[in-house]
């Protein structure tokens, strides 16, 4: 018995090595616990988009880190020197970017470059220059194809090589800006209003909306939302409209700049700015315009670009600047809450407007997300 005894737990202790020499071992004979994967220096925040001084200075990318109280500045060249991301006059200025698949891509109007950077690390990986070129806005339509929007309509693009290929057929050649992509379509807003195609039935022409020519946005409940003069427009799944008459109409610079419409990811809200007001309309709740969601308290102010949402926070990103001139060097980032409205953070960044360095002035235009 005492035998039986001894040669089971012999039996036992076998096994138990075995199991742990197995499990400290990996197929490639390596003992130990995966070492953690080291974060990347822009991992843990957002970049800001500046236009650059017209002439003066290029378009940059600046950034800033969750719980900082300062914005990086001029990222972009810091990781790629001897760079920049407008043509050789810097009369380009960068309006539009957006994240695909972990990379960034900087879109350039008046003869400027569209440049893919990993957006982890800033490393350019890709350039696209042409002679005469004016681009607008992308968005992945499948693999390495994707669409960039331009003043004579919309092309495909291979998002590896950056490569623009033939224009689609299927929306106008006409002036193109913001474009949004659903499950099942791609919006496009054009001088000549809303086109919407369908991708999974080889971006064919759907229906087009003339009386929107402003936006694009999207809730959670699968609404894509535009606006024309004080009318906030609902496309739903069923590509039907509805709108909603809004207190102060939804301006814009144009085409050539990003929508000033932003949505909630968390509630079925839709936010624009007009001078230093912020609304929220929360849909299906007119009663939610009654008053604006925000109003900034800095003065003198001014909004620049776009306001967006941040949905890794649940924040409102407003980008703005001091004024004209040598108040360009004050650049502000006002970080609110978005669910109730309150101030989160407050940065003032830049020059100190007594010098006019242009190295200092970012014109900051948008936000951008991982």
């Amino acid at each position: 018995m005492k035998f039986l005894q001894q040669t089971k737990q012999w039996a036992c202790l076998g096994i138990l090595a075995i199991t742990l020499y197995s499990c400290s071992r990996d197929s490639d004979g390596i003992t130990g616990p995966e070492p953690p994967v080291p974060a990347r220096p822009y991992d843990n925040g957002f970049f800001i988009i500046g236009e650059g001084s017209y002439g003066k200075s290029a378009g940059t990318v600046n950034f800033y880190a969750y719980g900082a109280d300062t914005v990086a500045t001029r990222v972009y060249e810091k990781e790629n020197p001897g760079k920049v991301t407008s043509n050789a006059a810097m009369t380009s200025t960068l309006q539009f970017a957006g994240i695909i698949n972990g990379k960034l891509y900087l879109l350039s109007k008046i003869n400027g470059p569209i440049v893919k950077v990993d957006a982890g690390t800033l490393k350019e990986e890709a350039r696209y220059t042409q002679e005469a070129s004016n681009w607008r806005s992308i968005v992945h339509v499948s693999g390495n194809t994707g669409l960039v929007s331009a003043n004579d309509g919309v092309y495909y693009i291979d998002l590896t090589t950056l490569q623009v290929q033939s224009k689609l057929q299927t929306v106008s050649a006409v002036n193109s800006g913001d474009m949004i992509k659903t499950d099942n379509y791609i919006f496009v807003l054009q001088s000549n209003g809303v086109k919407i195609i369908n991708v999974s039935s080889n971006n064919s022409f759907v229906k087009s909306f003339t009386n929107i020519n402003r936006g694009l946005t999207t809730t959670p409940n699968g609404k894509v939302w535009g606006a024309v003069g004080t009318r906030l427009v609902a496309i739903d799944s069923k590509l039907d409209t509805a709108g909603v008459t809004i207190p102060v109409a939804v301006s814009s610079w144009g085409l050539d700049a990003p929508t000033i419409l932003t949505a909630s990811t968390k509630e079925n809200a839709v936010f624009y700015h007009s001078g230093t007001k912020i609304y929220k309309y929360i849909d299906g709740n007119p009663g939610s315009l009654d008053q604006p969601f925000i109003t900034i308290n800095e003065s003198p102010f001014m909004v620049y670009g776009a306001i967006r949402y941040d949905k890794n926070k649940d924040y409102l990103i407003v980008n703005g600047i001091k004024g004209y001139g040598n108040a360009s060097t004050i650049n502000y980032l006002l970080i609110y809450n978005a669910s109730n409205g309150s101030l989160v953070k407050k940065i003032v960044y830049g020059g100190d407007e007594t010098n006019l360095d242009f190295q200092k002035i970012y014109f900051p235009t948008l936000s951008v997300f991982h």
